[in-house]
Formats: structure tokens, sequence, C-alpha cells
């Protein structure tokens, strides 16, 4: 049988289990993406220990550590099946790599820089929207395409608590042993990971070439 004969015949039921992968993988990825935003924020200022920052930046790092299926069982344990708790084990999955990047970004910003736009009279306020923000974009970019593609990967896996997507087509196929469900489910996945990636590399190009120009005309 063709690999292409489950998405021929069922396009109706492969397109809903996309659109459930996607909302799975938008909401909590944006939960991530603001939250860990503003996390580092607070952990990089000067009146935050670099101890207890470190531990906190640790903390977060430590999901990563563990296999997305026991994060989605032991959320599974508390909430019970549905897409709650696969959007709190996929928020959980996707803070990791936007915290390290972005924090990284934030504590490698010279502190002569700082320093020049304090001499300048600009206030905490403006030096962190107008000096330390522009110029953490790229790292910032860079961690938040890195939980994009790991969620999208993850998210096959919250179906096996009920959380749909389209990895129950996978599941299904690995368990009747039929290779065009398996792969009407991890086709679109992977091309849905390759879109938002590509998406997520356009917008920060525009984003950071806009900074550079900003950064240039203040020259």
């Amino acid at each position: 049988m063709s690999l292409f004969t489950f998405l021929l015949e069922n396009p109706d039921q492969v397109l809903d289990k996309f659109i459930e992968h996607f909302i799975l993988f938008l909401i909590s990825w944006l939960l991530a993406v603001v939250i860990s935003f503003g996390f580092s924020i607070i952990v990089t200022r000067t009146w935050v220990s670099p101890k207890v920052a470190s531990v906190a930046v640790s903390i977060t790092g430590a999901t990563q550590a563990v296999p997305s299926m026991a994060i989605i069982a032991l959320i599974f344990l508390v909430t019970g099946i549905g897409m709650k708790p696969a959007i709190i084990a996929l928020f959980l999955y996707s803070l990791a790599p936007i915290i390290f990047n972005t924090t990284s970004g934030f504590r490698t910003i010279s502190p002569r820089l700082i320093e020049s736009a304090t001499g300048m009279g600009m206030t905490p306020l403006q030096i962190l929207l107008k000096v330390e923000i522009p110029q953490v974009m790229p790292a910032f970019f860079s961690g938040i395409r890195t939980a994009a593609t790991i969620n999208i990967g993850t998210a096959t896996v919250a179906s096996a608590i009920g959380a749909g997507g389209l990895g129950e087509l996978i599941f299904v196929g690995l368990r009747m042993i039929q290779t065009d469900r398996i792969f009407a489910g991890a086709f679109p996945a992977a091309l849905m990971a390759l879109a938002v990636d590509f998406l997520l590399a356009m917008v920060e190009k525009g984003v950071t070439s806009k900074g550079i120009r900003l950064e240039l005309n203040k020259i």
C-alpha cells in the first residue's frame, strides 16, 4: 500500500489531527515564550544573586533531562487525560532552550554598553527596552526556534494520554502495522516543524536587521 494512500483517502481526519497538533504546540509554546522571556529578564538583573539565578536556570533545565513521556505521565497522574496535561508537559519541555539562550544573551552584553547608556541619562527601563532587548534578540530567537521544533516533535507523544494530534495516527498505525497511517501522522508533523522554523527564521531576520539599523542610526 502506498504511503500516500491514507492521506488521499482520509484528508478530513488528517486535517483535524493536524489542527489539534498545532493547537497543542501553539498554546504551550506561546506560554513558554512569554514566561521564559520574563524569567530571563528577572534572573539577569543586578539585584538578583548570580547563585540564585544559576540555580533557577538549572532547575528549569532539568526538564530536558527527564524523558518527555515521563513528564507527560507524571502530569497525567495529577490532571487526568486530555489536552490540559499535554499542554502543561509541552510547556515545561519548551522552557529550557528559551531560558538558556535568552539568559546567555543577556549575560554576554558588554558592561561598557550599559555604562554608556547610563552615562547618557537612560533609566534602567530604557536601557532594558532600547539596549539590552535588541542585543539579545538573536539568542532569544535561537531559543524559541529550538523550543518550537522540540515541542512539535514531543507533541506526537501526547496522544498517549488522549490529547489528540498527529501522534494518534502514528500510534494507531504502529498497533495495526499500517505504514501509510504512520506516514500520515509523521509527514505532516515534520512539515509543520519545518514550516514553523522557516517562518520564525523570517521573523528573526526582520527583527534583528531592524535592530542593527537602529544601532547604526544611533552611531
